[in-house]
């Protein structure tokens, strides 16, 4: 595909830009010609791999010829759908109308939400309800993602002295709301606990909050490959994000995949991580709450510990490659659907050719059946793939092709057809427990314990689970996890032989 991404500014260091250049180096990568429009230069913070062009303004005649228009912020759709070179789309990381900045242009907002012609592409469900119950759009919704070679946990450790509490974001945003989580500081530090603040900004720092009665360690405009650093220094991370205009907030996610426990406010970008274990929450705006939970965030070791192993699995759902596959799909479905309609003869009956290879479809399937009924997997893989490729990957074809697979022995050719699934946007603990026991049998023992994590955080939170989880991490290093997995295993099934045996081996 052709696809230009519209960015008012491409090298301020805000999460929404840097996920739309990080979408844009992926999709150049995968083989689409991508080209990034802006009014700014390009990023110091980052490599753009793809081309970007300055530009004043975003008039047609500065885009180049398109399959698809990517608009970002609000002010860039109506560019993207004016513009007639290919499928306005945009990509919604956020509500700018509910902003109180925004407060005299909410109008013009809403306006261009209510725009024809534009499909809407959403990263949380809040979001996709939102637009659903306010506009009547149906958006497609992709996971998002966050660098896990950058955020990764180190091993646990015991709470340092001072409590280095995290707290992330530019003050003068006001649903950020940096400034309650400074009063909730100030509240924990008067109630005794050895606080010093991490503070972490991309703008300048406010006279707020530069005179406080604990130690205060500055990072400005730290580029994201370096953040990871940051978060494993930290002993609790604070999200104190006032409402609904947050769309996704990175930086709690990243701190989560460091393995920082986590306190967070009840809103609902955080909520939708997961089932409420993997943080403690606090209404928005109550500093005394806040202050409650980085006191016991920061002297219950159990809940610590939980709070670690939670925040990471919630955070194993978000992956580059994953979010990348599910935007592709969803920009090749958008420019499918804008394509030159069918005429009403020809979408009304299939031609010969189209009924044959059904039928082909079929018999392929049966004859597939019988082989491997009879023993002879591996003809039977053939089989099944040839039908995939004519029913155009067939969810319940494509797993019934990867068990035969696997069944077979050929892990690679299995493990294909179950990444065929995800790029379908196929998100189910079955899926992801297969592809974890696959990568675990060829060697790949980091990614079949991010699948395994996966699995977890899609419903299949059981002994069994967690232990084939504890035996990937055991086998790549990572003793703590791995016996922190096998004891929350014998948790939820006590008589589990295999994670009872696993844990008193690693005694010994």
């Amino acid at each position: 595909m052709r696809i230009v991404w519209l960015l008012e500014s491409a090298n301020q260091l805000w999460g929404g830009i840097k996920v739309a250049l990080e979408d844009a180096n992926w999709l150049h990568d995968h083989g689409h010609q991508v080209t990034v429009l802006a009014r700014s230069g390009p990023p110091d913070w980052m490599a753009l791999r793809c081309a970007l062009r300055q530009v004043p303004d975003f008039r047609p005649e500065r885009l180049p010829d398109a399959d698809v228009v990517i608009a970002t912020y609000w002010t860039t759709v109506p560019w993207a759908q004016a513009s007639g070179k290919g499928a306005a789309v945009h990509f919604c990381q956020g509500y700018e109308g509910d902003h109180q900045d925004n407060a005299e242009l909410r109008q013009r907002v809403e306006a261009v939400h209510r725009l024809p012609g534009v499909a809407h592409i959403t990263i949380a469900p809040h979001l996709t309800e939102m637009l659903r119950q306010r506009f009547g759009i149906q958006a497609r919704e992709v996971v998002y993602a966050i660098d896990h070679a950058v955020h990764f946990p180190a091993p646990a450790r015991p709470v340092g002295r001072p409590v280095r509490v995290g707290l992330v974001g530019p003050y003068q945003v006001h649903w950020k709301d940096i400034a309650t989580g400074i009063a909730a500081c100030r509240l924990a530090a008067k109630a005794g606990l050895p606080l010093q603040l991490v503070r972490v900004t991309n703008t300048r720092k406010d006279a707020a909050e530069l005179d406080l009665p604990f130690a205060v360690e500055w990072h400005e405009r730290v580029p994201p490959a370096a953040m990871g650093d940051i978060y494993r220094s930290l002993d609790v991370f604070l999200g104190t994000s006032s409402g609904s205009e947050e769309g996704f907030f990175l930086p709690a996610v990243e701190a989560m995949a460091c393995g920082v426990p986590c306190v967070l406010t009840d809103v609902p970008c955080f909520r939708s991580h997961g089932d409420g274990s993997h943080a403690l929450f606090a209404p928005a705006k109550d500093a005394a709450a806040m202050a409650e939970g980085l006191v016991v965030a920061a002297s219950v070791p159990a809940l610590r510990q939980a709070l670690r192993e939670q925040g990471l699995l919630a955070a194993a759902r978000y992956h580059r490659d994953a979010h990348g596959e599910q935007l592709q799909a969803a920009l090749a479905a958008i420019v499918a659907e804008r394509a030159p309609a069918l005429t009403s003869t020809a979408s009304s009956r299939r031609d010969a050719g189209d009924q044959l290879a059904i039928e082909f479809g079929a018999a392929l399937c049966a004859a597939a059946r019988a082989l491997r009924d009879n023993g002879d997997a591996a003809r039977a893989s053939d089989f099944l793939g040839a039908a995939a490729l004519i029913a155009r990957d067939d969810p319940e074809l494509l797993r019934e092709l990867a068990s035969c697979r696997q069944l077979a022995g050929d892990a690679e050719g299995a493990l294909e057809a179950c990444d065929r699934l995800l790029r379908r946007g196929i998100d189910d603990a079955s899926l992801h427990q297969q592809r974890g026991q696959l990568l675990h049998g060829l060697g790949r023992g980091d990614a079949a314990a991010q699948a395994f994590r996966a699995a977890i955080a899609a419903g299949a939170v059981s002994a069994e689970s967690f232990n084939n989880l504890g035996v990937v991490l055991y086998q790549t290093g990572d003793l703590p996890g791995a016996r922190h997995s096998f004891e929350r295993a014998l948790l939820l099934t006590p008589d589990h032989l295999d994670a009872r045996s696993n844990l008193a081996a690693m005694s010994v």
